[in-house]
């Protein structure tokens, strides 16, 4: 069995979104890091170490929903069943969302309850705690970004998967890292405030696309 082109490079398309998402972190956390220690010292870099562990935390379950709903859509999508992928898109959206805001209202009211199950140290914890709230300050809408981008995959527009990943990281967040800080007083809660305010550029931006591209595919499907 000889392996096709035609074959191989959509499926390679489909998972290059998935693969910067990932191998972006690596990235990031060297910015985020190095910002950190010119503005605020060890105890900001120690900080950013347990924030990105909550958010690892809070993403893995959005992940998770957006994987199972994965085959699904993309069989339906498959079938030409326009009302079933409509269905999943919504369930999976609508699911996303309730657990976005339900996790985000929790941290705010209580983030030394996720920061205490990471240290014990009470300045690391008062400093982090405080940190927790700006960098999730936006994780009420991740859901969103979520659903759209795991939908994109589903049926096969891999063209915006990536371009919705791309964004997110390389073109608000990273720039953000380093512009913020020249522009506020506490520059060292600047660098935190990066996440949440590309999270809203980035999930604007998502659901702008998804909705002109959503309807495009499925009218495809007449």
């Amino acid at each position: 069995m000889r392996l096709s082109a035609s074959v191989i490079l959509p499926c390679l398309a489909l998972g290059t979104s998935t693969f910067i998402m990932q191998a972006s972190e690596s990235v990031i956390s060297v910015c985020f890091n190095s910002s950190l220690l010119a503005y605020g010292g060890d105890l900001a870099v120690g900080a950013m170490t347990i924030l990105t562990s909550v958010m690892q935390f809070a993403m893995l379950p959005l992940q998770g929903l957006g994987q199972g709903a994965q085959p699904i859509t993309s069989y339906n999508y498959g079938a030409k069943n326009r009302e079933r992928v409509k269905k999943s898109f919504r369930l999976l959206l609508t699911i996303s969302l309730v657990y976005s805001v339900v996790l985000w209202a929790f941290i705010l009211i209580s983030p030394r309850l996720f920061v205490g199950m990471f240290t014990s140290d009470a300045t690391l914890l008062d400093f982090t705690s405080q940190a927790l709230r700006v960098y999730c300050g936006a994780l009420f809408i991740f859901g969103i970004q979520i659903a759209c981008q795991m939908t994109f995959v589903s049926i096969g527009s891999a063209v915006c998967s990536i371009i919705v990943a791309v964004l997110r990281k390389f073109v608000l967040l990273i720039p953000l890292i380093y512009i913020l800080p020249q522009f506020l007083v506490d520059q060292t809660f600047a660098v935190y405030l990066a996440e949440p305010v590309a999270d809203v550029f980035a999930v604007t931006f998502t659901a702008i696309l998804f909705t002109i591209q959503f309807k495009k595919i499925l009218a495809k499907l007449n």
